[in-house]
């Protein structure tokens, strides 16, 4: 019989931290809905997916259940109180902590922290931003310390860190997908921005340039800084990605307007229409991403980054009979004399901090140009 996944962590316990007041949100955030979903049940799902023994840390009566119990913070009204109730409740070595207000809380990094605890008594993400210590494993000899600061009112995280055995992951130790992962909702704005439509650049050139594989380049070092991006593909044909004969080939061979099929690593939605979407509706799709990048689009009104390659000698699309106002920049095996920055074609890195400067920005503009 297979294991189940929490028979890897026997000495884990994991626990939700819903004690927070949600202030700045003007309301509570543990049930706030993305997708149809309450924020405290994504972070739920994770923690009952890798642990055994999961409850809720603060008092949550409405959130509980017999099975995932909740245990009110002796010292309500921090985040330190909280990790106390987290370690007194444990009965593990160990406990998992998880804020409620993570919109996309991550297996993967929690199974990422508890393979770097040895030897330490606490293991914490570190990115530029700061550490991140809600989202983090503790051994149960911290609840002594822990305890000894709030007597004092001393109630700073980082002080917490500083007395403890800590072990720092910086974002190169860290999954992919580890900005997503540690995004949390504070205010109406950030949950605003995380229902936008994301920043989408497309890459465009002729046949044979070599723009898919710059873009697998590309995307494999974005994704490696942490970030989440998708990527769309425009295709001028008629194309299939399901199987004669398959059963979801069959559900849709029925008359199925949508027809999904999933797995425990991936799923796939099938969408049948008798005209293409645009290419602002197929990005509404998205939402969630910090970037999509998208190959073809050429009469789209979106950021255009032009593959280039001399070996075909012809112009630029963007900049040849027609001046495309939405060209931002220029990957080429030459340096050219254009109105925009040019890239190397292996100048992955460049291309990258471009991208980040200028569509990864928080304050970018994501509407399209007019």
């Amino acid at each position: 019989m297979p294991q189940s996944p929490q028979d890897h962590w026997p000495d884990v316990a994991g626990a939700l931290l819903a004690g927070g007041r949600g202030t700045r949100m003007g309301g509570d955030k543990a049930t706030l809905k993305l997708a149809g979903v309450p924020l405290w049940q994504c972070g739920e799902r994770v923690l009952s997916n890798l642990f055994s023994h999961v409850f809720i840390a603060g008092a949550r009566p409405d959130l509980a259940t017999p099975e995932r119990p909740s245990y009110p913070d002796t010292h309500p009204g921090s985040a330190l109180g909280g990790l106390a109730t987290a370690l007194a409740h444990a009965g593990r070595d160990w406990v998992c902590v998880l804020p409620c207000d993570l919109p996309y809380p991550s297996a993967a990094l929690l199974t990422t922290l508890l393979a770097n605890r040895d030897g330490v008594q606490a293991v914490v993400p570190r990115t530029p931003r700061g550490c991140e210590p809600l989202i983090a494993c503790y051994y149960r000899s911290c609840l002594p310390v822990v305890r000894e600061q709030l007597e004092r009112g001393s109630l700073r995280l980082t002080d917490l860190l500083a007395r403890l055995n800590t072990r720092f992951l910086e974002p190169e130790r860290l999954p992919a997908g580890w900005r997503r992962a540690l995004r949390n909702l504070n205010t109406p704005a950030d949950l605003a921005n995380l229902q936008r439509i994301p920043p989408a650049v497309t890459f465009v050139a002729r046949s044979g340039t070599g723009k898919t594989t710059l873009l697998e380049k590309l995307i494999h070092e974005l994704v490696r800084r942490g970030w989440t991006v998708g990527a769309l593909k425009h295709d001028a044909h008629r194309f299939e990605i399901d199987h004669e004969g398959k059963d979801s080939w069959r559900l849709t061979q029925a008359g199925a307007s949508v027809t999904a099929i999933s797995s425990p690593a991936k799923s796939a939605v099938i969408r049948r229409h008798d005209l293409e979407p645009t290419v602002e509706a197929l990005l509404a799709e998205f939402i969630g991403m910090d970037l999509v990048l998208t190959e073809g689009f050429k009469r789209s009104r979106l950021p255009k980054i032009e593959v280039h390659r001399t070996a075909l000698d012809v112009p630029l699309l963007c900049r040849g009979e027609f001046h495309d106002p939405t060209l931002v920049a220029v990957a080429s095996d030459v340096q050219l004399a254009v109105d925009v920055p040019v890239f190397g074609l292996a100048e992955i890195d460049r291309l990258a901090d471009f991208l980040e400067r200028n569509f990864l920005d928080p304050a970018f503009d994501n509407s399209l140009p007019a």
